[in-house]
């Protein structure tokens, strides 16, 4: 239903959508017709494609009623045929948002107009957050995506990092019922200040730190979530202040089909 909602998007990428069930021919029919899903929609009935991937949901036991279901998740195709990324869970109820596919698995960029949002702009820098999806249903999992867009010739430093000076640090927090994941830094290079006999980490250019985010929200319009970016702006020769920039979300609550 999710791949449905973005449909537009993954065919203006050029990305083909299937989806794998384990429903017979006919359940699989009805379920599209109803749904207006125009996607193909594969039977594997008996679960033996499933078997061989290995996704076969061992915590559902062999007398329940929906044995025989995978593990809920996608696997991204590159056009080689190989699978050049993957999004498993564990429980059948999660599901990434669109958005979080197109965005952290294809590389497409967020359409920012359509998506909560956020910006701060302070010396050397301009700050935004943006996530990776219109809305957020009960058990979603979307990115919550942080930029820090350098002016030229500045870095920052990344972990780890000497006593005395500033690592960039992402903190995000929300209401019950809204669990985070750990903040996923892009990498550094190595980097030398002049007089020191210290091992220096940076960023440079547009930096992006993605932090995942899962709902069991079932009530209210919206989620309030707050994020707090930390870093120190420096040149080769100086570094600006420290700064902590504070920014705010009102991510609208969906309904799921």
């Amino acid at each position: 239903m999710e791949l449905r909602r973005y449909q537009e998007r993954f065919d203006a990428a050029g990305i083909k959508l299937f989806a794998v069930s384990y429903d017979p021919v006919d359940a699989l029919a009805s379920f599209a017709e109803e749904h207006s899903i125009e996607y193909p929609l594969l039977s594997d009935e008996g679960s033996e494609v499933i078997r061989q991937f290995g996704i076969l949901n061992t915590l559902i036991g062999p007398d329940e009623p929906v044995h025989g279901i995978p593990f809920p998740g996608s696997y991204l195709v590159a056009e080689d045929g190989t699978v050049a990324e993957k999004f498993f869970h564990r429980q059948y109820q999660i599901r990434e948002t669109g958005p979080t596919v197109l965005h952290s698995g294809f590389g497409v960029p967020i359409d920012l107009a359509s998506v909560p949002r956020a910006e701060a702009t302070s010396t050397g820098a301009k700050v935004s957050v943006a996530l990776g999806a219109r809305d957020l249903m009960m058990m979603q999992r979307a990115e919550l995506y942080v930029r820090i867009e350098l002016d030229e010739g500045l870095h920052l430093y990344g972990q780890p990092i000497p006593d005395g000076f500033y690592a960039t640090e992402v903190r995000v927090t929300g209401p019950d019922g809204v669990r985070f994941g750990e903040p996923q830094y892009p990498p550094t290079r190595p980097f030398h200040v002049e007089g020191l006999d210290e091992e220096f980490h940076v960023f440079e250019g547009d930096i992006e730190i993605a932090v995942s985010l899962t709902s069991a929200v079932r009530e209210g319009d919206s989620i309030p979530i707050d994020v707090e970016v930390s870093y120190q702006a420096c040149s080769d020769r100086e570094c600006f202040t420290p700064t902590t920039e504070r920014l705010h979300l009102d991510v609208p609550l969906g309904q799921s089909d």
